[in-house]
């Protein structure tokens, strides 16, 4: 069986997306609508093909791939976190969340492979574009969460 490609798999994600829409409308059902944006979200936030966007020791943001607009690159170590505490860092908020962040190689998750923190002159930018995106779907899960309670309620 051959492999596919970057392109073929994205294609799949949105033919899958529009077939669900598709049939939510047809059927005309919120549980379907519900089900359409909460894959369109997972999409967004854990599978799109996307840029690293972490900012580079001469601030130009990192070019590598990565998927999903939570997540930052492979290729150099550090860079979720700096992702991380960037998307975690809204807009017009000063500080961040260091209440949240753990120390690394202190009781850090065993997913993540770095055990010394990034250089100092490493900073976490998140284009607007992604942040935007990030943000829509997360408050889009928020949203069905809601409806889906508030329509089972109705039940």
């Amino acid at each position: 069986m051959a492999k596919r490609t970057r392109g073929q798999a994205q294609s799949a994600w949105w033919t899958g997306i529009a077939a669900l829409g598709a049939l939510a409308l047809y059927t005309g059902t919120w549980r379907l609508w519900a089900l359409t944006v909460l894959v369109w979200c997972m999409y967004e936030l854990c599978f799109c093909p996307t840029r690293c966007g972490v900012a580079t020791r001469d601030g130009d943001p990192c070019r590598n791939g990565a998927r999903g607009r939570l997540y930052a690159c492979t290729n150099v170590a550090g860079h979720q976190q700096l992702k991380t505490d960037a998307l975690w860092h809204l807009p017009g908020r000063r500080g961040s969340l260091a209440r949240l962040r753990p120390r690394y190689g202190h009781g850090a998750p065993s997913h993540r492979k770095t055990t010394s923190p990034p250089s100092s002159s490493e900073q976490g930018y998140v284009e607007p574009n992604q942040r935007i995106m990030a943000y829509l779907a997360v408050v889009c899960v928020f949203a069905i969460v809601i409806q889906t309670a508030v329509g089972l309620a109705v039940l």
